[in-house]
């Protein structure tokens, strides 16, 4: 997991942004607890794809990549709900499975723009 120091948070927003500081200090927050991967495994379609929504809301707003998502292999269902979710979202570059050393189908890595 990459750990992120308050000053490198602070050099992200640049400084002709206009945010309060409740908004900066919210956003720096955020950036500094965020995880590089999300799991899935185990939950039920709608809860998954829901999870995921606010899940790469948050990787946009803090801008990292790229990120992982854990769904396992199972049936497939889950990786197909969400692979099906991300083709949608504009500003992803690609999306695809980890190395098979890694978890082959069962991870699903998500590059932005």
């Amino acid at each position: 997991m990459e750990k992120f120091s308050k000053n490198q948070v602070k050099k992200e927003i640049p400084k002709n942004t206009f945010v309060s500081a409740q908004t900066f200090d919210s956003m720096s927050e955020k950036k500094l607890h965020f995880k590089m991967e999300i799991d899935v495994r185990g939950m039920r379609g709608e809860e998954a794809l829901q999870a995921v929504t606010y899940y790469i809301d948050d990787a946009v707003q803090c801008n990292v990549e790229p990120v992982r998502i854990l769904h396992g292999t199972g049936t497939g269902a889950l990786r197909q709900i969400i692979r099906d979710y991300l083709k949608n979202i504009p500003g992803i570059r690609r999306f695809q499975d980890k190395h098979v050393q890694f978890g082959r189908a069962g991870i699903t890595v998500v590059e932005f723009e």
